[in-house]
């Protein structure tokens, strides 16, 4: 059974949510607004719902069965796109497309100097970047990229290339009385706001690690999904997080936040490159995996 609803109706649907009104999804779709309106229309009538209310303070707003197609475009539309643009770069030139997705942690502080390395490596292989967020393996198998560095241990049909060991540390502001500390105990943190990016806590990482054996639960919780944002926000004296020292280290190393040991062994953290467990060794994600473990090992 084929959908009822075209590519462009979803198109459509999406551009209406993101834009927030018929004449500024016009101007993105690169159509008229009565184009805009013609296929809304179109789409209502296919799909036998309404998609979308005016609301006299707020605009045009999704009905819930708008929402559920925005939702379904918003995920469909960019993984068809990118196919669509690895099929055409594949007519045209002979170099694989590599996409490579950061785990848990927003750091691309590495990202420059290696790519510069792998153009001139390997001249076949095209790099792109995902966002994975808080479930790389699950956009390792949905097939939404081909390689993930990531923290921790994977679960699934996922297999590892080590890259390298890193450090669960606390960050703090410099000034934090915290900061002057050697390395600071659970029960440091009884009183203080803590930032965490991770809804629910991972096994392997702080929490299970360093937090919850110990009993001690910190003051206030405040989940903030970018870790690049909690840098900021520890930056600013609003509070501490624990994280990884490589992923911050260019903060670490600018003196924007203080980095403190958490326990007195440490706590450290593996990282590697995950790939779909039957990747073939001379497949171009696992020639990728391998050589930036080679890359960060210099």
């Amino acid at each position: 059974m084929l959908p009822r609803l075209e590519l462009h109706h979803f198109a459509t649907v999406q551009a209406i949510v993101d834009a927030g009104s018929l004449t500024a999804a016009a101007e993105r779709l690169s159509i008229t607004q009565s184009a805009v309106s013609h296929r809304l229309a179109e789409a209502e009538r296919r799909i036998g719902h309404p998609l979308f209310e005016r609301r006299p303070a707020r605009g045009l707003q999704p009905t819930p069965a708008g929402l559920r197609l925005y939702q379904s475009a918003a995920r469909a539309l960019p993984d068809l796109l990118r196919a669509e643009r690895d099929v055409v770069r594949a007519a045209g030139s002979p170099q694989a497309v590599v996409r490579l997705g950061v785990g848990s942690y927003d750091c691309y502080h590495w990202l420059p100097p290696y790519h510069h390395h792998l153009v001139e490596t390997f001249p076949d292989v095209l790099l792109e970047l995902v966002v994975v967020g808080e479930s790389p393996g699950a956009r390792l198998l949905d097939g939404d990229v081909d390689v993930v560095l990531a923290p921790g241990r994977p679960s699934g049909p996922v297999v590892s290339r080590p890259l390298f060991t890193d450090e669960l540390v606390l960050l703090t502001h410099p000034d934090h009385e915290l900061a002057r500390q050697a390395w600071i105990e659970p029960e440091a943190l009884a009183d203080q706001t803590y930032f965490t990016y991770n809804r629910s806590p991972s096994p392997g990482f702080e929490y299970d690690r360093f937090l919850r054996p110990s009993g001690v639960a910190t003051r206030t919780v405040l989940v903030i999904e970018d870790t690049g944002a909690i840098v900021e926000m520890v930056a600013a004296g609003l509070g501490v997080s624990i994280l990884s020292r490589w992923a911050t280290a260019p903060s670490i190393a600018d003196g924007k936040v203080a980095a403190v040991p958490c326990g007195a062994a440490g706590l450290d953290l593996e990282w590697g490159a995950l790939l779909r467990d039957g990747t073939a060794d001379d497949a171009p994600e696992a020639r990728v995996a391998d050589d930036l473990a080679t890359w960060l090992a210099a």
